[in-house]
């Protein structure tokens, strides 16, 4: 039988403390907000003592290195469900930490659980250089990247700080103070954890990026971060600067996008100049040449398309972000290699181009037999956003050929394969509908009430993307005061001046 974990929000569990009626506001909001103050003594669980559990207390060499705090915290014995065997264990969090343990678990497995939920807990701690308290932290990590990335912050706490600890020169001190039940127990995790350091830390990296990202810029994370970097030489991988991702047939277009800064906002749709500056800095992207040694282990098994010249791999970073690798054709050469290379850019742009995917999200409405929409869609599936990024794509890197092949050296060689904005956008459309048949609103033939045609939010979404590629040629002059006026313009002038006369005679 399966015995269920449940974490309950901090201001939860303080609230089922059952506080003491004498208790003031003041000192109510410091429990819930865990800010305690390290002289106060920390009152058990109101009509519920809990005694010192012998294995805490037979842990407590080591549990003392691990946690922050001088007073441990509690354990009991209870029914709990651990949906993840590594994780024996229920942790009651916050000011009041209380482990669960299930009672029918062996002496090691107890021992294990106790160090573990310990290790989770220590994250709770109150510290007084944090920006911001940890459960609001955890909170945005759950709103913000999901409750599956919230789970592997909070267990990943736990690994790293048992990873650093089992590492240090007081792991082996420790250990020897432990009695001799216990002992082996502790001496296994040790090895575990020295051993597999790397498969440890792999798992963190295994966090979306930018929920690792929200958290290890504050306590507790950053000092444990900084801990192992100095002391274990992990960290973040390092930058990875836009011509560093790219291999030596493209460097050259790759400068040339650098310096121009309007071509380079064309192709990326990155407005702010601080968003260039990252994107410059840290691409993200990484393209390769098929079958090059550069090409990583991930991509190894990718086979560029033959009508866009190039595969790709995506990962999820997180927060609307890729990590995006570009395989390219090996036998792609001058004009050709260009405009693959140039697809790419603005594929990356459009995978993540919110206000299309959102603008034809209405295509993708549940719907009666009759067309009749039962549910909308307020975006586009996410496994047709890679349709939309291909299809758009191409028909942006026409408009930009046809709009700005004179103004862009970089875009000299390449020929449009559609010329006029009409055809450019059929054809878009019409690669999005056959690319997503099955799923993507057609009416019936025979629906006399239909007056938009397939897809119709699809054609505004690649509509409206498609006018940022379009050169569209105004003259200024004509609409200033130097405008040459016709005849209509100067009766109108007459009849105000004929107006104006009579006012000021009467």
């Amino acid at each position: 039988m399966k015995h269920r974990v449940y974490r309950l929000p901090l201001a939860l569990v303080a609230l089922s403390l059952g506080l003491a009626c004498g208790e003031s506001r003041e000192e109510k909001l410091r429990r819930e907000l865990g800010y305690a103050s390290e002289k106060t003594a920390r009152k058990p669980i109101e009509g519920q003592e809990i005694p010192p559990h012998p294995v805490r207390e037979a842990l407590r060499p080591v549990l003392s290195k691990i946690y922050s705090h001088p007073e441990l915290p509690g354990v009991l014995e209870e029914d709990v469900f651990a949906e993840d065997p590594r994780y024996p264990y229920a942790l009651q969090a916050g000011v009041l930490a209380v482990v669960r343990i299930p009672p029918g678990a062996s002496a090691a497995e107890k021992a294990r659980g106790i160090i573990l939920a310990t290790a989770e807990a220590d994250a709770w701690v109150f510290r007084e250089d944090a920006r911001m308290d940890y459960a609001k932290l955890i909170e945005k990590v759950k709103y913000g990247f999901g409750d599956d990335q919230k789970v592997k912050i909070l267990r990943g706490y736990a690994d790293l700080k048992l990873m650093h600890f089992f590492n240090s020169s007081e792991a082996a001190a420790a250990i020897g103070e432990l009695p001799a039940d216990v002992r082996p127990t502790v001496e296994a995790m040790r090895d575990d954890y020295v051993t597999n350091r790397d498969k440890y830390w792999e798992e963190w990296m295994g966090v979306k990026m930018y929920a690792r990202r929200r958290v290890a810029g504050d306590e507790p994370f950053r000092g444990l971060l900084r801990q192992i970097g100095k002391e274990m030489g992990r960290g973040e991988l390092p930058p990875r600067p836009f011509l560093a991702s790219v291999p030596e047939p493209l460097k050259g277009w790759a400068r040339e996008i650098e310096a121009n800064e309007e071509l380079l906002i064309k192709l990326t749709n990155l407005r702010e100049l601080r968003e260039r500056v990252d994107f410059l800095g840290d691409t993200h992207t990484l393209w390769v040449i098929e079958g090059s040694d550069e090409v990583p282990e991930k991509a190894r098994g990718l086979k560029p398309e033959k009508e866009l010249g190039y595969a790709f791999l995506r990962e999820d970073l997180g927060g609307g972000y890729n990590e995006l690798t570009f395989v390219l054709g090996k036998g792609l050469s001058g004009a050709a290699l260009k405009r693959a290379f140039l697809h790419t850019l603005i594929f990356r742009q459009l995978l993540s181009d919110f206000q299309m995917l959102a603008t034809a999200g209405g295509d993708f409405s549940e719907r009666n037999p009759d067309g009749s929409v039962v549910k909308d869609s307020s975006v586009v599936p996410d496994e047709y956003d890679p349709l939309f990024a291909t299809c758009g794509a191409t028909g942006a890197l026409d408009s930009l050929v046809v709009g700005y092949a004179s103004t862009f050296p970089t875009l000299s060689g390449l020929t449009a394969k559609s010329k006029t904005p009409e055809l450019t956008l059929k054809v878009a459309h019409k690669c999005v509908i056959d690319g997503a048949k099955g799923r993507i609103y057609i009416p019936r033939k025979d629906d006399e009430f239909d007056s938009e045609g397939p897809a119709p939010a699809s054609r505004l979404a690649l509509y409206q993307m498609l006018a940022r590629f379009e050169k569209i040629d105004v003259d200024l002059a004509a609409l200033g005061d130097g405008a040459k006026k016709t005849a209509e313009d100067e009766a109108v002038e007459d009849a105000e001046a004929a107006l104006k006369a009579l006012k000021n005679k009467k």
